[in-house]
């Protein structure tokens, strides 16, 4: 049984680039990514904090390196990915945590938030997917990509200015799809894990209003927000040996809101 585990879930020696690797969720993806055996290259705006993160991961016996780059430079995205292969020599597993809100109501949306909204939850994924599926085509292995999604993917909020995250978190979505139907003939697995609110420091603020927590928690079948262990576990069955056969998919990890609204 345990051969068995391993050849469905272990990573040994795959290569795993996890822009976007130190926030809430990130940090958990990489964790268990190092913890499956892969050597995990965490990268973000932030060169400190991804290092930070890494040298924890080779404290524990991992193998892991730092980059920093801007999300938003089509360029430096382009250049980052060229150093993760560099750095380890390939490039085998993609799970992209880039993104984040800007919430303005719909009649006070501005162009500049819009574009920010768009940029780093949208425009930089298909860049992160180009640059990465590039040197998992010239490997002739193929590989695994991961896209954060969110229910937002397909559900709007009420009483909160998400019109820019709705749309670009609608369009990954979509998008994903179209890149696995493209990248499908080089055996790559494209899909998306999109969770509900998960208790991260980003979103803390918004879960300690209780009024906002108990409305939100009352719409979820199982009567929780998610915690990241539970997006990474998630991530990590999409970039497994089990998951060969499956892309174009959409995961909610979001406790039955999806199924129910």
């Amino acid at each position: 049984m345990t051969d068995l585990l391993n050849k469905l879930f272990r990573l040994d020696g795959k290569v795993a680039l996890v822009p976007g690797g130190y926030g809430g969720i990130g940090e958990a993806v990489c964790r268990g990514l190092a913890a499956v055996g892969a050597k995990v290259i965490v990268a973000g705006r932030s060169l400190s904090k991804a290092q930070a993160l890494a040298d924890s991961l080779i404290a524990e016996g991992g193998k892991a390196a730092a980059l920093g780059f801007d999300a938003a430079s089509v360029k430096q995205i382009e250049a980052m990915v060229d150093a993760a292969v560099a750095r380890f020599g390939g490039l085998d597993v993609l799970v992209n945590c880039v993104g984040f809100n800007r919430e303005q109501k719909a009649g006070e949306i501005t162009e500049d938030q819009f574009d920010e909204v768009y940029t780093a939850n949208l425009k930089a994924a298909v860049f992160l997917a180009q640059s990465s599926a590039r040197h998992m085509i010239a490997s002739g292995h193929g590989g695994k990509q991961v896209h954060l999604g969110s229910v937002r993917t397909q559900l709007a909020l009420r009483g909160r200015g998400y019109a820019a995250y709705c749309a670009a978190k609608g369009g990954l979505g979509v998008m994903c799809k179209q890149l696995a139907a493209e990248y499908a003939p080089h055996k790559i697995n494209v899909n998306v894990v999109a969770p509900t609110f998960v208790r991260t420091e980003l979103v803390a603020p918004m879960l300690a209003d209780p009024q906002f927590y108990a409305t939100l928690t009352a719409r979820i079948p199982l009567g929780r927000v998610a915690e990241p262990q539970e997006i990474m576990q998630a991530v990590l069955f999409f970039v497994a040996p089990a998951a060969d056969f499956i892309t174009g998919q959409i995961l909610y990890v979001d406790g039955g809101i999806t199924a129910t609204q």
